[in-house]
């Protein structure tokens, strides 16, 4: 369900100014990160905390445990549409950001637009001129993890030393958490490039992958999983070893239900914002490691377990299987 705002306008840019016009969309507090921004959203008395991308005709809101997601597309015309979609996991939540959102440009969209240009947001062509030329490219933009870890480690695998790789990411766990990981064990030097709405990851390759012998021979004989899981290199290297997916579910919050599956299986859960990641490594039954990471507090094993019910919003799950498909 989209709803949709129609203004006699031509142009919009200055509507993208978050940082200017941030009550246009509900929001407070807004800080400018390595991309995107943080800020506050709040309905009535209670607050959340939001994460913001902005696009060349697009402007996303993510609350950051995952309770909704707010999607806005300006379409040019004789007239500006903007297309409105909510995703929440309360209704209430959902109807009062739609009718907030619709009626605050409904009644101040139009003015902030005839009053000119605003203030310029990233100076994106001058970050894409001080980006090195690089020949590999991997777009992986709307893909949640583990998708750009495990695209990313086949596409480092293929290259030589010495050779460059650019990378297109826009999910925050895989900014913040996983990929910075995946770069170290697969020994490459990296560098982060703001580009609005997404991140470009340039990666050097050095030298052959760093292996742990460790890793390897906790995983064959199951020994040390819980141990190890606290290492975020042996997160990195599972993503390496598990890379096939063989099934990806939609989920509100996290329960014990999402951490079983048959066989050995690597299980890895995000909201669609920044607010959780979770990567558990199950047999069967049982779970032989897990690690949570809530807003940057990091939670293990049994500890991880007994607090996963505590976790709620809007994410994915997906179980990977060792091999290529």
């Amino acid at each position: 369900m989209e709803t949709s705002v129609v203004l006699r306008v031509r142009e919009f840019q200055q509507l993208l100014d978050v940082e200017r016009y941030h009550r246009l969309y509900m929001l407070s507090d807004v800080r400018r990160l390595s991309w995107g921004y943080s800020a506050k959203l709040k309905l009535g008395k209670i607050s959340f905390p939001v994460l913001v991308k902005v696009g060349k005709n697009t402007l996303d809101l993510y609350e950051e445990q995952g309770k909704f997601m707010v999607h806005m597309e300006f379409m040019e015309g004789d007239n500006i549409k903007v297309r409105i979609k909510v995703e929440a996991s309360n209704e209430m939540v959902k109807s009062s950001l739609e009718e907030g959102i619709s009626r605050n440009l409904n009644e101040y969209a139009e003015s902030i637009c005839k009053m000119g240009k605003g203030r310029t947001q990233e100076p994106i062509a001058l970050i894409s001129m001080m980006k090195p030329f690089v020949r590999r490219h991997l777009d992986v933009r709307g893909e949640q993890c583990p998708i750009p870890e495990i695209a990313a480690k086949k596409e480092l695998t293929r290259m030589r030393p010495g050779e460059e790789l650019e990378i297109l990411v826009d999910h925050p766990a895989a900014v913040d958490v996983t990929l910075p990981e995946v770069a170290k064990l697969m020994n490459c030097k990296y560098e982060i490039y703001n580009m609005g709405d997404y991140v470009s990851f340039v990666m050097l390759k050095l030298g052959d992958p760093i292996m742990n012998k460790n890793y390897l021979q906790g995983l064959i004989h199951r020994e040390k999983i819980p141990e190890m899981m606290r290492d975020m290199g042996f997160v990195a290297f599972l993503y390496s070893v598990f890379d096939r997916v063989v099934k990806q579910v939609s989920t509100d919050g996290l329960s014990p239900e999402i951490f079983r599956y048959e066989g050995l299986t690597l299980i890895t859960s995000a909201s669609i914002g920044r607010g959780w990641l979770a990567v558990a490594l199950v047999e069967d039954q049982r779970v032989l490691g897990m690690m949570l990471d809530i807003k940057g507090e990091r939670y293990w094993n049994e500890e991880a377990l007994n607090i996963m019910n505590k976790v709620k919003g809007i994410g994915n799950a997906f179980y990977l299987k060792p091999g290529s498909a």
